[in-house]
């Protein structure tokens, strides 16, 4: 069981045992008859009780406060002060003190008024005295189990006043601790919303500054080949550079307070008088209040948030609080080197993919050209066995070289260098460049081909020779995936103010679960037609790259067995030339036709 809070524990409710006392009871006899006063003397003093007297209403008033008695044995008829005024006036006093009114039979009338008026009971002369003492111990009785239970009462109110104290911190610590994860919730999905490294370190310490009440935060990130570090990153605080414009390294230890060889947080603060300690990598800059946080990731310090100066110190809960916040960011700062890192290796690769792809063409371009010379029946008389032999030679020579281009392609659309020259441009020649080129494949596939262009298309601004290339590969795949006999479609309409274009084939359409799989780089669906069709998997992306440059979008639309149909837009030339940053694109040279 969990133990009971403090101020909790309850004392045992007292059971009859517990009830009796030292002494019997205070009686206060009040009586103007001698004998009636030495008969209660001698009997109640027989009985234990601790007895007192008084002849008169105004006496026995001034005895109460000293005597401060628990049952009070009175005469109605008093001289003076009567006992009905006796008991008014004892019970203001103490509402609980038990009264027992002394009448004569005469009088009967007398003593059922002062029941009502709050006596425990009453007595007739002449009395007997047996009967007395039980009505006495009745009535010291009552007023001891009064007593218990108004201090039971006054327990138990107390014990709820506690349980409602602690009830009522429990809540706030809890509306607290929602208040907190609520914040940090919020703050991460601002963190989290750009995956630049930069950017994102910008982000974490305007957030800690807002977080903390801090006026200064920075960030210290460890090299990943070393134990030292940098200031990556500030706000409200400015960084100093050298002369390169870099931040300083710095090597953990006394000047990161500690924090790299311990993986704790520290707390600082300097009292008035005292000197501020010197901030690292921070021009001419003290401070005298300092919260330093490690950023830990896989149980590694992989940086230091440090926040400096806030009015009246940091707190434990600053502490505690502000720990979490950078245990969040540490992730988040690690996605983000991890994703610059993964860019900065795929750069390189796209890098050495083009220079290699480059390297390749040149001498392939001269193998073609010799291929292409042995071939001519001009100047070399070749028997029929070597003509097939150089015309297979040819064909896969002009086979390499286009998934040599379509790399290269590929490379300068991943660095965003892909040339381009934009001019206004109608796009039916385009169509018509695209379906020539492909000429001779459809009819050796004997597949029938209809194009369909609305009479209402407007001007476009665009490069003819990629829009030809992608609506080439568009329509060479739709004869890939034709069978042979088969029939394919294009068509061109007017399009939310540009045009749409879409190639439609006759093969056995795409599965929902392939579609995601289409525009990827090297991704190819792993079924047996597309083996047989080979190629890089790329084509698709390309296409993806170069409607995009142009500002549309490319999509495809499929339900097997009834073939698939590659939808893309192209904005028209007034609606793209009306966007400020319609020639904004790296590789994109815009020019009027004619110029």
């Amino acid at each position: 069981m969990e133990p009971t809070p403090p101020g909790l524990e309850m004392d045992p409710v007292p059971n009859a045992g517990d009830l009796e006392f030292a002494y019997a009871g205070r009686v206060l006899v009040v009586d103007d008859e001698p004998s009636v006063v030495d008969v209660f003397r001698e009997y109640l003093s027989a009985q234990g009780y601790e007895l007192s007297v008084a002849t008169s209403g105004e006496e026995a008033i001034r005895l109460l406060p000293e005597l401060r008695p628990d049952l009070i044995l009175t005469d109605i008829n008093l001289p003076g002060l009567s006992g009905l005024d006796l008991m008014r006036h004892a019970k203001s006093e103490d509402a609980e003190l038990v009264v027992i009114v002394v009448t004569g039979h005469a009088s009967a009338s007398s003593a059922i008024d002062a029941l009502r008026q709050g006596a425990y009971d009453y007595i007739t002369k002449p009395f007997d005295l047996d009967e007395v003492h039980q009505i006495v111990e009745r009535g010291i009785a009552n007023r001891r189990l009064t007593t218990v239970n108004r201090r039971l009462l006054e327990e138990l109110r107390q014990k709820n006043e506690i349980l409602q104290h602690h009830e009522n911190l429990l809540r706030e610590r809890v509306r607290h601790a929602t208040r907190q994860m609520t914040l940090l919730y919020e703050v991460g999905k601002e963190v989290s919303a750009n995956l630049e490294l930069a950017p994102r370190l910008g982000v974490v310490c305007g957030k800690a500054l807002e977080l903390s009440g801090a006026q200064a935060a920075m960030i210290f990130l460890r090299q990943d080949e070393s134990d030292e570090f940098h200031p990556a990153a500030a706000a409200g605080i400015q960084l100093a550079l050298d002369e390169s414009g870099s931040s300083q390294v710095l090597v953990p230890g006394p000047l990161l307070w500690g924090v790299h060889e311990t993986r704790s947080p520290v707390r600082r603060g300097v009292g008035e008088g005292g000197t501020p300690f010197v901030i690292p990598g921070v021009a001419h800059t003290r401070a005298r209040t300092l919260l330093a946080l490690p950023m830990l990731t896989a149980g590694s310090v992989m940086g230091v948030l440090a926040l400096l100066e806030k009015p009246g110190g940091f707190t434990e809960d600053d502490q505690k609080f502000m720990m979490l916040f950078a245990s969040q960011a540490a992730i988040a700062v690690r996605n983000s080197q991890l994703f610059e890192h993964t860019k900065s290796l795929d750069r390189l690769k796209s890098e050495f993919v083009a220079v290699v792809s480059h390297e390749i063409r040149t001498p392939l371009t001269s193998v073609k050209g010799a291929l292409e010379l042995l071939g001519d029946e001009r100047y070399f008389q070749n028997s029929e066995q070597q003509g097939k032999l150089l015309n297979i030679a040819h064909a896969n020579s002009e086979r390499l070289l286009v998934l040599i281009n379509d790399i290269l392609d590929f490379s300068k659309l991943e660095a965003s260098s892909l040339p381009m020259t934009i001019e206004r441009q109608r796009l039916e020649p385009v169509v018509q460049q695209a379906v020539h080129n492909l000429r001779t494949l459809l009819e050796e596939r004997r597949i029938r081909l209809e194009t369909r262009l609305s009479e209402a298309l407007p001007d476009l601004l665009m490069d003819s020779n990629r829009v030809t290339q992608v609506i080439t590969n568009l329509l060479s795949n739709a004869i890939k995936f034709s069978p042979a006999g088969g029939r394919i479609e294009i068509e061109a309409e007017p399009w939310e103010g540009g045009v749409r274009v879409g190639v439609h084939d006759s093969g056995e359409g795409i599965g929902p679960e392939h579609l995601p799989k289409l525009f990827r780089k090297f991704s190819q669906i792993d079924s047996g037609s597309t083996r047989k069709a080979g190629g890089t998997g790329l084509g698709l992306v390309i296409c993806k790259g170069i409607i995009e440059q142009h500002g549309g979008k490319i999509w495809v639309e499929s339900t097997p067995p009834d073939g698939s149909v590659f939808h893309f837009t192209l904005p028209a030339a007034d609606a793209a030339a009306s966007k400020p940053d319609a020639s904004a694109a790296p590789g994109l040279t815009v020019r009027e036709a004619g110029d």
